[in-house]
């Protein structure tokens, strides 16, 4: 000790330092302090550091020295303060600057347990045997969303190696460029400067910031109809990684397959349909249930890369993005130029009805053939029946000689389980046809929970499709009946008649336009 002290009267402090390993020093003045001199521009390294906000975070340094870096982070308001150095001499004079922190004296091979939100591992990291294995023992005590700030030199090459360098004090390893990048290759890192050179440094020092990789959310908001599906297939449908479709969310919520608050549910219950999600999504979000939003995405989504392929009022994409980094994510927000997107013109109604006119009132060729059908079960049936005459429809036109397709539905509304055909005649001729089809789509519509008045729905097909040529000579109407052994029960009349040049205007025509211009007007 006192060859030291005389050592340093003769040369300097500074000099003693570049001569002797940092950790065989305990007794020299390493970080400055005001009327304190010290080898290290402790000042002048804060500002070179760009530290984040440390208010209310948890701050560790490792190898901290007499805690100059530890002291900065109590001045900014850290919530705690913890800092390590194996020299028993530098933690007792850092814990008597700075009573409030916890200083420890131990090495790096036992770190404190985390997690902290900042940490700093300052030009030591070339006194580890293994720097990399290090670097990923003090990541794991760092905060899903914490910062390590990394200070440390690079060697010159392009190899992903190690480079010896000869110091003054003795002879250390430095990672080259792409090691730094080989080493920190599962992190998301940034070298952000120079930092304060030294006296004796045969490296310029760098400050590298690292942290954790945050999974990416792929965020596509734009309006519908600006591509964003279409942009969201050519980009991740090659990989694994989810897309979430903002409209199927909402199909599953109507489902109530997913489940939500009621007031979600409420907006979804009574706005969706497939043409319909900005509405749902604007009333989401006038109500301030956004962020409930972002939850069901992201339960939805796992915490995992994934892309979100959903209408966002524009008004509030930047807090979605927000709300996402908060929950640890990290956003990224595609954009594209609208001029060449599918886009989606806004509604016209006033044009749809003007055009149902106009079609009322287009002449048609004279040789235009349709025919009128005029539906007729028996009143004592109809409690025994029932039936639908998908084709044709009234005034529909005929192109092909006079055929007719004759296809729809029938069966029996009580306990009879008798099968029924399909009797088509016209003047003395007269066919049957055996019911051929399965129509699973009437058995879920009239049936949806499965419970048939008799076994008829599930042994027998409930559909017809036949091919049927009028007789243009004859006046006699065709008449469609319903036979099951020995009744036979008239369903509908259909009449070949030759238009006059106008299309039809039947009451019954009319009607249905009006009940269509009320529904496109209702949705508008």
């Amino acid at each position: 000790m006192i060859a030291q002290v005389n050592w340093a009267i003769v040369c300097g402090s500074i000099n003693v330092q570049r001569m002797l390993p940092q950790h065989s020093v305990n007794s020299m003045q390493y970080q400055t302090f005001p009327g304190v001199k010290g080898g290290s521009k402790s000042l002048d390294k804060l500002a070179a550091l760009r530290l984040p906000d440390l208010h209310q975070k948890r701050f560790l340094d490792v190898g901290c020295n007499e805690g100059f870096f530890c002291g900065y982070a109590l001045f900014e308001g850290a919530k705690s303060v913890t800092g390590i150095d194996q020299s028993q001499e530098a933690i007792g004079r850092a814990a008597l600057r700075f009573p409030e922190g916890q200083f420890l004296c131990q090495s790096w091979q036992t770190l404190p347990e985390g997690p902290f939100d900042v940490i700093t591992f300052l030009s030591a990291l070339h006194y580890a045997d293994d720097q990399e294995a290090l670097i990923h023992q003090i990541m794991q005590q760092l905060d899903p969303q914490g910062v390590l700030v990394l200070e440390i030199s690079i060697a010159p090459g392009s190899k992903d190696a190690f480079v010896p360098v000869k110091r003054a004090i003795d002879e250390r390893l430095f990672p080259t460029r792409i090691k730094l990048g080989s080493m920190l290759k599962d992190y998301a890192w940034k070298v952000v400067g120079h930092s304060v050179k030294q006296a004796g440094d045969p490296l310029q020092r760098y400050v590298v910031h690292v942290r954790k990789c945050r999974p990416y959310a792929y965020l596509l908001m734009d309006k519908p109809g600006t591509g964003k599906s279409t942009i969201a297939r050519r980009l991740f449908e090659q990989t694994d990684m989810v897309t979430l479709s903002g409209d199927q969310c909402y199909y599953r919520i109507k489902q109530q397959k997913i489940t939500c608050s009621p007031e979600i549910q409420a907006i979804v219950d009574e706005l969706y349909t497939s043409s319909t999600i900005d509405k749902v999504t604007k009333k989401i979000f006038e109500q301030g249930l956004h962020q409930e939003l972002v939850s069901i995405w992201k339960e939805q989504a796992g915490f995992a890369d994934f892309a979100l392929d959903s209408f966002v009022p524009e008004s509030s994409r930047a807090d979605i993005a927000q709300a996402f980094f908060d929950s640890g994510y990290f956003p990224v927000e595609l954009q594209w130029p609208q001029a060449h997107t599918l886009g989606v013109p806004s509604r016209t109604p006033e044009r749809a009805a003007a055009y149902a006119k106009h079609l009322a009132k287009t002449s048609l060729s004279e040789q235009a053939k349709c025919v009128r059908v005029t539906r007729q079960l028996p009143e004592k049936w109809r409690d025994r029946l029932c039936f639908h005459l998908d084709s044709p429809v009234n005034n529909q036109l005929i192109v092909e000689d006079n055929t007719v397709r004759f296809s729809g539905w029938a069966g029996w509304l009580d306990e009879t389980d008798r099968e029924l055909q399909l009797v088509v005649s016209q003047g003395t001729k007269r066919e049957v046809f055996n019911f051929a089809r399965e129509r699973k789509d009437v058995l879920a519509t009239l049936f949806p929970d499965q419970n048939y008045p008799s076994p008829y729905w599930e042994q027998s097909p409930c559909g017809f499709s036949v091919r049927y040529k009028l007789d243009e000579k004859s006046d006699e109407p065709v008449q469609l009946s319903l036979q099951a052994d020995n009744h036979c029960v008239p369903i509908a009349t259909v009449q070949l008649t030759v238009s006059r040049g106008e299309q039809a205007t039947s009451d019954s025509y009319q009607q249905r336009a009006k009940r269509w211009l009320k529904r496109c007007l209702t949705q508008s």
